[in-house]
């Protein structure tokens, strides 16, 4: 959002006789009344707020006098005031302190060249550092200060009775309401019985009655409205139902959702099935919620979510390989097997058994000694290692076992493969059999 600043003051110049007695001699300042108005923005939701009121302030003031717009300096003093409780300070340019003058009084300045420029500066801390207000020509010269302009016992307002001045007593382009300044109508100069702002009745003033370029509602500060501004049994926030207020009632610009601050949605504003966890979860999804705690890319393969009874917390772990079991991990999977015997190509060989495959009774068949198994780097082959083997044949009654033998420098093993036949009586079996073995270490 834009911010800007300013240094503003809303300016209500009046130029009156500032003396009890009205004599010219004693007229010597000019009134001045303004409402100082912040110079920082506030950023709030959707809006930024400029030129707050600078209520119970200290502040700086310095009004210059020119000949022409930045011309040579007729008379400059600085004064330092202190802002009601509505920002209104009220001085009198001629009674602050002179630091610049080219004459000796104010009331000696040439008001009658009429040429004359007001610059008007604030300090809104009182610090020293003036910012520009306004530089205006005065748009009235100040008679009041011309002691030959006036004739002795002339007519003065104050002599002027009430309805003595007709309208036919009005010159054309004579001065009219419009052009009358901000508050130099004052309650004494408002006749008996005059409207005034309590007794206009509610809607009595229409849209016809209000001037083009008047204020409007969108122009009124934040916090100009009070609550005793409110009329009874008015819209009140708090008065308007749920919902009802629908898109077609949000202007262009209002506030949208990116400009809502944090936290101000709460969990019983979101409807039910709002989130979609597949698209609108990023960054890391804690374990309390079903995620994992990480980012993906430092899990390993094979990891998995490990939950510690002494501990609350799930850790990410690998599952460990026992005795005789072989683990491989792999992107999306987790193979666990026994590792095969390295024979051939499919842990077996095929021998073939007794002669032509009988096996008398009481008597055993030993597989040759030739019969060896490989074993690998990583994987050696030892004494005490177990060897199982199957025969993929029907043995008919006889006992088949498997012991290792030896080991030689080669790295192979021998093997011993016994069938025994503990019948009484000759038992035929197949002349060539399939012989599979599994190490189990």
């Amino acid at each position: 959002m834009k911010k800007i600043n300013y240094t503003l003051a809303v300016l209500f110049i009046i130029i009156v006789h500032f003396a009890a007695a009205q004599n010219i001699g004693d007229l010597d300042g000019i009134y001045y009344q303004a409402v100082a108005l912040d110079d920082e923005t506030r950023e709030m939701v959707g809006v930024d707020m400029e030129s707050k009121p600078l209520f119970n302030r200290e502040i700086g003031v310095r009004f210059t006098i020119t000949k022409g717009l930045d011309g040579s300096v007729q008379w400059e003093e600085t004064h330092v005031t202190t802002t009601d409780k509505y920002g209104l300070f009220t001085l009198i340019i001629g009674k602050g302190s002179v630091t610049s003058s080219a004459y000796d009084r104010l009331l000696d300045i040439p008001w009658i060249d009429a040429d004359q420029f007001l610059r008007i500066e604030i300090s809104t801390k009182n610090n020293g550092n003036y910012k520009l207000v306004s530089n205006q020509r005065f748009m009235s010269v100040p008679y009041a200060f011309y002691t030959d302009d006036i004739a002795d016992d002339a007519i003065r307002t104050e002599k002027i009775l009430n309805e003595t001045i007709l309208t036919e007593d009005i010159a054309d382009d004579a001065i009219t309401t419009e052009k009358i300044l901000n508050e130099t109508i004052i309650t004494e100069d408002i006749a008996d019985g005059a409207i005034t702002t309590e007794k206009i009745l509610n809607e009595t003033i229409i849209s016809e009655d209000i001037a083009d370029g008047a204020v409007r509602t969108e122009e009124i500060l934040d916090e100009t409205i009070l609550t005793k501004d409110i009329a009874n049994d008015a819209i009140t926030t708090e008065k308007i139902l749920n919902e009802e207020i629908v898109a077609e009632d949000i202007h262009t610009g209002a506030v949208t959702s990116d400009e809502i601050l944090d936290e101000t949605i709460q969990n019983v504003d979101i409807a039910d099935k709002t989130i979609n966890l597949e698209t609108k979860v990023s960054h890391i999804l804690p374990v309390k919620n079903g995620g994992t705690g990480m980012d993906a890319s430092g899990i390993a393969n094979g990891q998995i979510l490990v939950g510690d009874e002494t501990n609350s917390d799930f850790q990410l772990t690998n599952i460990k390989a026992g005795t005789g079991i072989e683990i491989t991990n792999t992107a999306g999977g987790i193979e666990i097997a026994s590792p095969p015997v390295g024979v051939d190509s499919d842990g077996s060989f095929t021998i073939p058994v007794g002669s032509n495959g009988v096996i008398t009774k009481n008597k055993a068949w030993y597989s040759p000694n030739s019969l060896k198994i490989s074993s690998s780097p990583d994987k050696p082959i030892v004494m005490g290692d177990i060897f199982l083997a199957s025969a993929d044949s029907d043995l008919k009654g006889c006992i088949l076992s498997t012991y290792l033998q030896s080991i030689d420098g080669g790295g192979k093993a021998n093997v011993q493969v016994i069938i025994f036949n503990p019948q009484s009586i000759d038992v035929q079996l197949a002349p060539t059999m399939t012989f599979k073995f599994l190490l189990v270490k």
